[in-house]
């Protein structure tokens, strides 16, 4: 998803993503479409969020973030 598709879903689900960086943007909307916000955290193996807008292009990613804690993926976060 480019940029401008971003922007576009933001402004469609009342995410303010104004001065974002790419991931916390995709990050925004996934919060606001009431997804778990784990965009890059390199679950995406066992991620439960079959839905998700951004899941097809996050399959690929193995790890953006570290640590990153996240609900919807198997993988064990800091202090668990």
């Amino acid at each position: 998803m480019d940029r401008l598709e971003i922007l576009a879903r933001a402004w469609t689900v009342g995410a303010n993503v104004d001065g974002m960086g790419r991931v916390d943007a995709i990050r925004a909307i996934q919060r606001a479409e009431g997804f778990e916000a784990c965009f890059g955290c390199g679950c995406a193996d066992t991620c439960g969020q079959a839905g998700c807008a951004f899941r097809e292009e996050c399959e690929p990613i193995k790890l953006i973030e570290d640590p990153c804690e996240v609900v919807a993926c198997d993988l064990p976060g800091p202090g668990k």
